[in-house]
């Protein structure tokens, strides 16, 4: 079942990297490397057809430590945006689960300047809390 997963999430950054005009994210954080917080590119985010792939995958895992591991993967290795990681973190069962995927995803996410929708997302106004307190720099922080 894991090699299944591997070779899929590869075919979904192979078709990913196809599309994408120019390499890969500089710093890990967007195409602008993420240090003034503004894009001069446009974002590049997963196709429907890849997040139909990785939401298959996911729900696929019966247990969150299953998914949790996939999540990850999936987005070292494709091209998401904070809509995609919300989709993604529906499909845990437990917050502290959505809460440790989401604190990995933030460095890979395409569009981190649009990390506060993930609020509903949550069960618990605290995990949002503390999703927020890891990813803001320390001088924005409340």
């Amino acid at each position: 079942m894991r090699l299944i997963a591997v070779m899929m999430m590869s075919m979904v950054t192979l078709a990913g990297m196809a599309q994408m005009p120019h390499g890969p994210r500089p710093g890990g954080r967007g195409h602008d490397g993420g240090h003034d917080g503004r894009h001069h590119e446009r974002v590049e985010c997963a196709t429907p057809d890849q997040m139909k792939m990785v939401i298959k995958a996911m729900k696929k895992e019966s247990f969150d430590d299953g998914r949790l591991e996939l999540g990850k993967l999936c987005v070292v290795l494709g091209h998401f945006c904070t809509n995609d990681l919300y989709r993604m973190a529906e499909m845990f069962s437990f917050d502290d689960n959505r809460l440790e995927f989401l604190k990995y995803a933030y460095r890979y996410c395409e569009d981190p300047e649009n990390y506060y929708t993930l609020k509903d997302v949550f069960s618990f106004q605290s995990n949002f809390d503390k999703l927020m307190d890891d990813v803001q720099p320390r001088g924005h922080r409340r």
